[in-house]
């Protein structure tokens, strides 16, 4: 069974998953030739962007809501991150040859934290790191998003960052538009 099987058994998507078109007149994602995780392209087919376990918000690629599209919340992490000095998390992405600015956005906690891929590899291989909300602390997280997220919500990775108290003990999804 792959994680994302197991993700879904754990933690059952929505029945439907419609994925809203863009608003007229706007354009789908700001970055072009952004590469996705084909894991995560199957993740969002399953789920669509939503909130799992009322904590950890997933975004979906060319979503119409802003705010859950990837490809816009890249972009504007991109140019926030791009001129803070932030050592340690410069110190850990040094190890992949990459810098702040180059990290992928593809989900976030209700207390600011935020889960970042580093493009090094082959996509779904990416390493996830965990930024903390004031960018003081960080983690590695390893595996596919559908990986993370099972791990995180079964409760076989923990995260020194996220509250003692995730996951809860029935962990549920709700897709957000």
């Amino acid at each position: 069974m792959t994680p994302l099987e197991q993700l879904v058994a754990l933690c059952p998507p929505p029945a439907v998953v419609a994925v809203p078109e863009p608003p007229s007149g706007t354009l789908g994602t700001p970055l072009t030739g952004l590469v996705v995780p084909p894991s995560h392209l199957a993740l969002n087919a399953r789920y669509g962007a939503g909130e799992f376990d009322e904590f950890v918000v997933v975004y979906a690629l060319d979503w119409s809501n802003r705010y859950l599209d990837l490809g816009r919340r890249t972009a504007e992490s991109s140019a926030a991150l791009a001129g803070r000095e932030l050592p340690a998390l410069r110190a850990l992405l040094a190890e992949y040859d990459r810098r702040p600015e180059e990290l992928i956005h593809w989900a976030s906690t209700h207390n600011g934290d935020s889960f970042f891929w580093v493009p090094t590899g082959e996509p779904d291989a990416w390493p996830t790191v965990l930024v903390s909300a004031r960018q003081f602390d960080q983690e590695i997280l390893t595996g596919d998003s559908p990986t993370v997220l099972l791990g995180l919500l079964s409760g076989a990775i923990r995260s020194h960052i996220l509250p003692d108290d995730f996951p809860g003990p029935d962990p549920a999804f709700e897709l957000l538009r």
